[in-house]
């Protein structure tokens, strides 16, 4: 065994001089990209979604419909309720479902409200998707789900339309072959994904009223004292440390570890939710030396 020691110290040599990933997980949270014009606002909810019940002959799918309908309303009305100045009231009939008819203006003036929200129509979708491996092939199914919203002002001329798409993946998968062929969820058996499906195609839809965050998992360098120093601070929350040991060496003299320097520089920026900055110092980063790490950062900061 003694004779195999140069081999591995060799091994643990160069392991150790390698650059080891690290992740840090980056939450950014967003406020919302528009608001309502008046401070304390004021919003009826209504329905004015029919489903066609000539098109539609399955009394099961159109019940279905129905509740989806009602979840999409109730889930705009509790998120909405939530924003600062808000005032919300839900005139949804669930338990008859009747369809709203009066006028946007008798609405606003009845109630006192600046806008009213109204659900127009609502599709919903079961597709088969089918994924091959080894020769073998297995179906999945996803549910998938639109909601149209209309937001109209309470003098009834203006409104604006919101659309929102969601797709959810259903818990079963089928193998492939002659029993695919005959098996398909039912609107009735595919209702808790329809309902997630329907709850996220609405979020989507006020996506610009509502505040959101979102997850990145950021790779860091991490070869030579100091960046690993600032990494195992980045991880630790800990930015202003990061910053004083990063900060000094993106003017240094060593081009590459000032590249690498500035690209875990742009990733504090990002987990202290200054995008303009991140983006800023992650270009600075490529500009020293082009890099895949600093390429996709600024890729997903663009769409930030």
């Amino acid at each position: 065994m003694k004779r195999f020691a140069p081999f591995f110290i060799l091994i643990i040599a160069f392991l150790t001089s390698c650059n080891v990933a690290q992740y840090v997980t980056v939450p950014v949270n967003y406020g919302p990209k528009m608001g309502f014009r008046h401070d304390s606002t004021t919003i009826v909810v209504i329905n004015r979604y029919k489903p066609d019940s000539i098109k539609i002959r399955d009394q099961r799918r159109l019940t279905v419909l129905k509740k989806m309908a009602v979840t999409s309303l109730q889930t705009a009305a509790t998120q909405l309720k939530y924003l600062r100045g808000v005032r919300i009231i839900n005139i949804v009939d669930s338990l008859n479902y009747a369809v709203n008819t009066d006028s946007v203006k008798f609405l606003a003036s009845k109630y006192g409200a600046h806008y009213v929200l109204a659900l127009n129509d609502i599709t919903a979708g079961i597709y088969a998707e089918n994924s091959y491996y080894n020769g073998n092939v297995s179906t999945y199914y996803t549910t998938k789900v639109k909601t149209i919203l209309n937001l109209y002002e309470n003098n009834g001329l203006y409104s604006k339309r919101l659309s929102g798409m969601a797709e959810v993946p259903q818990d079963e998968v089928y193998s492939g072959g002659f029993a695919a062929l005959f098996y398909r969820p039912s609107y009735r058996s595919s209702i808790p994904t329809l309902t997630i499906a329907t709850q996220n195609a609405t979020l989507d839809a006020l996506k610009d009223y509502l505040p959101f965050s979102i997850s990145n998992e950021r790779p860091l360098y991490t070869d030579g004292e100091a960046l690993q120093s600032s990494a195992a601070l980045i991880k630790a929350g800990k930015f202003d440390l990061a910053f004083k040991i990063l900060n000094p060496l993106i003017d240094g003299a060593d081009v590459k570890l000032a590249s690498k320097a500035a690209y875990n520089l742009a990733v504090v920026y990002e987990a202290q939710g200054d995008i303009e900055e991140a983006l800023k110092t992650a270009k600075l980063s490529n500009d020293k030396r082009r890099s895949e790490m600093a390429q996709a950062l600024i890729a997903d900061l663009m769409k930030e």
